[in-house]
């Protein structure tokens, strides 16, 4: 029976691991409480006031004033007055059988109603398709423009605007093989 009564109970060394973490993190606590609480029996002292003069002057203050926003005036536009967040991600971009294909996504905005132009940075020939709404994303699907294949390269952006805001791409630059 002795065995068992052994194995039940932890041992001293055991118990001591245990409890010495918590006693360090009750005394810390302490410590740092002391910091924050005034010393017993400390009284403020008196400080020297100044005497009052014979004839007060009166300060001025300043008296808050309310003061109304302008309002907004209507634009042609709704999308050149939204917010620009300047994130457009380039997914992919090839040429196929002359023509640029490019697509790309909006992240951390899920909307749908937007408009994605690719436009060529040498010609601004542009291209725009509607934008797909996704989870936290919006994407822009295939969005295809003819370019000069005699080029050594392409350049391009991609550009989305919405009601909501207005983002646009790096540029970026597709080598074209012969």
């Amino acid at each position: 029976m002795k065995h068992a009564f052994d194995v039940a109970r932890p041992s001293r060394s055991r118990r001591a691991r245990v409890a010495l973490p918590g006693l360090l993190l009750v005394a810390g606590v302490l410590t740092l409480s002391a910091c924050a609480t005034p010393v017993a029996g400390a009284s403020p002292s008196p400080t020297a006031s100044a005497t009052a003069s014979a004839s007060p002057t009166p300060t001025p203050t300043a008296s808050p004033t309310e003061t109304t926003a302008p309002e907004p005036t209507p634009t042609e536009s709704a999308t050149a007055d939204a917010p620009y967040n300047g994130e457009v991600l380039v997914i992919t971009s090839e040429v196929r059988d002359g023509n640029l294909e490019v697509t790309a996504m909006v992240p951390g905005v899920s909307e749908s109603g937007g408009t994605c132009t690719l436009t060529l940075d040498d010609t601004q020939a542009s291209v725009s398709v509607s934008a797909n709404e996704g989870k936290d994303v919006t994407y822009c699907g295939v969005m295809s423009i003819p370019v000069d294949t005699t080029s050594a390269d392409v350049a391009f952006h991609v550009g989305y605007s919405s009601s909501n805001l207005r983002a646009q791409s790096e540029t970026a630059t597709i080598e074209l093989t012969p």
